[in-house]
């Protein structure tokens, strides 16, 4: 009943017993088979010579012998691979010893191990490239950020002089003009600095530790707020599951989403924002609730890309890069971010993290 091919043999290496699975792998019978020298079977295709070596050279110095190696083209069966296991017996009255030996074909393992590899240089291959693009796009961000702050310090430097020193010159419609420069040139330096984060936060080397999450959320909270604002303001906040992760990343993390609530809702009489938390067998769910603006469901799929937008920045000002530097975040935690909303019915923004 096994599986593989069984021989035993003589202390001539001749075929005293063969398992039926032999006769059916090699494709010979009985009489084809006992009897015989192993060399001599199937027309001498067994004459190989790593076979003669584990048999006549190594088995009797060791006894035993374990995943022997040989590789051979049957007439019959084709080229194969074998492992070849062989042990030195003995019956349990007399003192004829035998060989016991074990055949194990694993020419398919082979062949797919050697398409897997194959297939693992390629992907090693894919990797390298992906790197070096990476590291030549990370380069081509920070030199097109330095080389645009220049002109742009220059245009902002240059407009506030004329604002300045020379505003007596200058009637309403120049003035405006000029703002309008300043207001743009800063926006674009925000634009800059957003883009430099992004890019920097893909290689930024992770320090992890346990996350008192309620104690960050509380704190970002009264960071983004001013006393005469939380009084418009109906903060919640339950108990949140300690998180282990990134702090300084987490911190980030909130800092968008609570900003985020607090502009969206900036419209509402009365704002009502509420931060939950939900544990499951092998994650944490963390959830920002707001009653703000919300947002049609139809273009959630541009919400957290780097630059979308789903409001005008005359209604709610902004760069479009935090969420997409929120998902970056959770991602390299093993995690996932999504988001619920309706226009005009507020948004809930929801991730989890793996527990472990």
């Amino acid at each position: 009943t096994v599986r593989e091919p069984l021989l035993v043999l003589d202390q001539e290496l001749k075929v005293i017993k063969a398992s039926r699975s032999f006769y059916e792998f090699f494709k010979v019978s009985s009489d084809e088979t006992i009897g015989k020298l192993i060399y001599n079977l199937g027309n001498d295709q067994w004459d190989i010579p790593k076979l003669r070596e584990l048999l006549e050279t190594i088995l009797p110095e060791k006894t035993t012998f374990d995943n022997y190696e040989v590789e051979h083209d049957f007439a019959t069966i084709g080229k194969r691979i074998m492992l070849l296991n062989a042990q030195q017996i003995k019956r349990a009255f007399g003192k004829e010893k035998m060989i016991l030996l074990a055949i194990e074909d694993i020419t398919e393992r082979k062949l797919a191990e050697a398409e897997l590899s194959k297939y693992q240089d390629h992907l090693k291959e894919l990797v390298e490239e992906l790197r070096t693009s990476n590291q030549e796009l990370e380069a081509f961000a920070y030199s097109v950020s330095h080389d645009l702050r220049a002109p742009l310090r220059a245009i902002n430097g240059f407009t506030r002089i004329l604002l300045q020193d020379y505003v007596e010159r200058l009637d309403d419609e120049a003035k405006r003009l000029g703002s309008v420069i300043q207001k743009n040139s800063q926006k674009m330096g925000q634009l800059i600095d957003d883009l430099l984060a992004f890019s920097r936060l893909g290689r930024a080397t992770m320090h992890f530790s346990n996350i008192d999450m309620k104690k960050m959320v509380n704190e970002v909270y009264e960071e983004a707020t001013t006393p005469s604002e939380r009084k418009r303001i109906n903060f919640s906040i339950t108990e949140l599951f300690i998180a282990n992760g990134d702090p300084n990343m987490f911190r980030q993390v909130w800092i968008n989403l609570i900003s985020n609530a607090l502009k969206f809702s900036a419209n509402q009489k009365q704002a009502v924002i509420s931060v939950t938390c939900r544990e499951e067998e092998d994650k944490l769910n963390y959830c920002i609730k707001d009653n703000g603006a919300g947002f049609n469901m139809k273009y959630i799929d541009k919400l957290f890309r780097v630059f979308q937008r789903l409001h005008s920045e005359k209604e709610y000002p902004g760069t479009g890069v935090g969420l997409a530097l929120v998902k970056r975040i959770i991602q390299r935690h093993g995690g996932k971010i999504w988001a619920e909303g309706e226009i005009g019915k507020g948004a809930a923004f929801y991730f989890s993290l793996p527990k472990k």
